[in-house]
């Protein structure tokens, strides 16, 4: 029940089926902003820059050895676009935990495919940088009236199907955080993500209360899950990535390294392009929330279905804003750079489609 995901500026973006049935796969991801250093390629968010438009952004595998071990994490890669679409220069800048991850984000990232930025009619190479984040995925399905119960793979009371979604052939996902005490109990539970909003939400609340975990010694703990809503027979549709805009760190976050959270309600159209955006509630108030709109004004979600069609709808996404040095810059800039300009763009030469 893995799956990879990303999300957020460091956010938080799996096939539904009765019981998860092995490895779930979904991406989510969400273009980060640039240090502040001069660096050998043009920012792909930079003014007057047609930025590039994405034509094939397969998610990465999610590693077996991670798998086993239940481990989550994300990585965060800064990539060149160049001038023929393909994917040149690729760096991972930061990943947590490390060793996990870090060649499966590289192998997905070198196959992506673009069509290329633009400046004056002209193709130019520019410099994108995205978190790609990797979660265990569970996976829901409609259950006949009067069947038995379904449970995930690690035994928990699996999320019911609601019957109106069953009805109306709707499908959609939810993200969810919740904390485990000491005891094992349930705690806490918040939706960070759902598409569409309403009883898909209600839906994994309500099996989350039922959860119990083993004591543990070391006190609670914060974990997360993506519910995948999928009806048995609908329509296969592929994973649809989420993709995550840029916008510049405030600058009070950045000098005092405060961090922060914004969850916003937003409406999409059936490509799952965010079209209308609110502040629902902010962490600190107010810090982060133009930052928030700014991402969400450019941001496509992985978009509900309905009747195996992709559907306009009212959705719930979160951002997380963590002002680390990979995000503000500092010292370790230097790190992170390319090649000088007088040295040719380096170049992927192996072509690896899907």
């Amino acid at each position: 029940m893995a799956a990879a995901q990303l999300l957020t500026h460091d956010h938080q973006v799996g096939t539904s089926r009765l019981v998860c049935l092995g490895p779930a796969l979904l991406l989510a991801w969400v273009a980060v902003p640039q240090t502040a250093s001069a660096l050998p390629w043009l920012d792909c968010n930079a003014p007057g820059l047609s930025a590039p438009v994405a034509q094939l952004q397969a998610p990465p595998d999610y590693p077996e050895s991670a798998r086993q071990a239940g481990a989550e994490g994300s990585v965060e890669v800064s990539f060149v676009v160049l001038r023929d679409g393909q994917v040149g220069w690729a760096r991972v800048v930061k990943a947590e935990p490390s060793g996990f991850f870090e060649g499966a984000a590289l192998a997905a990232v070198r196959d992506w495919r673009y069509l290329p930025a633009g400046t004056g009619g002209s193709p130019v190479e520019c410099r994108i940088e995205t978190r790609l984040r990797f979660t265990l995925t569970d996976s829901v399905t409609a259950r006949l009236p009067g069947a038995p119960p379904p449970a995930d793979e690690g035994g928990q009371p699996a999320p019911l199907y609601p019957d109106q979604a069953r009805l109306e052939g709707l499908e959609g996902y939810v993200e969810v955080s919740f904390e485990v005490t000491a005891s094992g109990a349930v705690a806490g539970i918040e939706v960070t993500t759902a598409m569409p909003r309403g009883d898909f939400e209600r839906a994994a609340q309500a099996a989350l209360r039922k959860w119990r975990f083993p004591p543990g010694p070391g006190g609670s703990r914060t974990l997360s899950r993506r519910f995948e809503f999928t009806l048995p027979g609908a329509y296969p549709h592929a994973p649809s990535p989420t993709l995550l805009g840029a916008a510049p760190m405030p600058a009070e976050a950045c000098a005092k390294r405060i961090s922060g959270r914004v969850m916003l309600e937003v409406q999409t159209d059936a490509d799952g392009r965010i079209t209308v955006a609110k502040v629902l509630e902010a962490t600190p108030p107010g810090l982060f929330d133009q930052t928030a709109l700014a991402v969400a004004r450019n941001s496509r979600m992985a978009p509900a279905y309905q009747g195996g069609q992709p559907i306009a709808a009212t959705a719930l996404l979160t951002l997380k804003f963590r002002p680390d040095e990979a995000q503000c810059g500092g010292e370790d800039d230097r790190d992170f750079r390319g090649p000088s300009r007088g040295s040719p763009s380096p170049r992927v030469s192996s072509t690896r489609w899907r």
